[in-house]
């Protein structure tokens, strides 16, 4: 009985050692094959230019297009993946703020509004000057939710959040969508 109860402990010790193993390789070569960062920016984009942003909303508060410029040009100051220049850039960006809408958020039967939110879309088209191609054109939406206590105050203040994430999912496209 002893030398049964020896073999099934050295079979599962054996089974165990095994299992570990071929899940050791399986770590290391899956980590090889994964990047954090998803594409790059080709070798041949060295620099970008960005137009300043056209309101087609119909909104009517140029402080949201002056807003969406000024996030973009220092989002891509700050990320340093390429070097943002005036004109003539290895890539241009064109974007369109389409979308500026001041909607009611959740409201029950019988409650008094609360909030509201503010929904922005911004269409980008992205140019390879390089080689002379749209590489993309997508609209980019986002929206954030302000309190009508200070309806002014609030709605301003929503609309740049939302502003701020939209330019970050440009960047982010950019940088990794190639």
């Amino acid at each position: 009985m002893n030398n049964d109860s020896y073999i099934r402990h050295h079979d599962h010790t054996v089974a165990h050692l095994v299992s570990r193993v071929v899940l050791c390789v399986l770590t290391v070569t899956l980590c090889g094959c994964y990047s954090f960062r998803g594409g790059s920016v080709p070798e041949h984009i060295t620099t970008i230019s960005i137009a300043s942003v056209v309101d087609r909303s119909g909104f009517g508060d140029p402080t949201f297009r002056e807003f969406a410029t000024d996030v973009l040009v220092s989002r891509f100051r700050s990320d340093n993946t390429v070097r943002l220049v005036e004109d003539n850039g290895d890539a241009r960006l064109s974007p369109i703020l389409i979308k500026v809408q001041d909607q009611t958020a959740a409201l029950q039967s019988g409650d008094l509004e609360g909030n509201r939110r503010i929904v922005v879309g911004v269409e980008v088209e992205y140019f390879d000057a390089v080689k002379n191609v749209v590489v993309w054109k997508r609209t980019f939406e986002n929206f954030d939710v302000y309190d009508v206590s200070d309806p002014m105050q609030g709605r301003r203040l929503a609309a740049e959040r939302a502003i701020r994430r939209i330019a970050d999912d440009v960047l982010l496209a950019i940088v990794s969508d190639w």
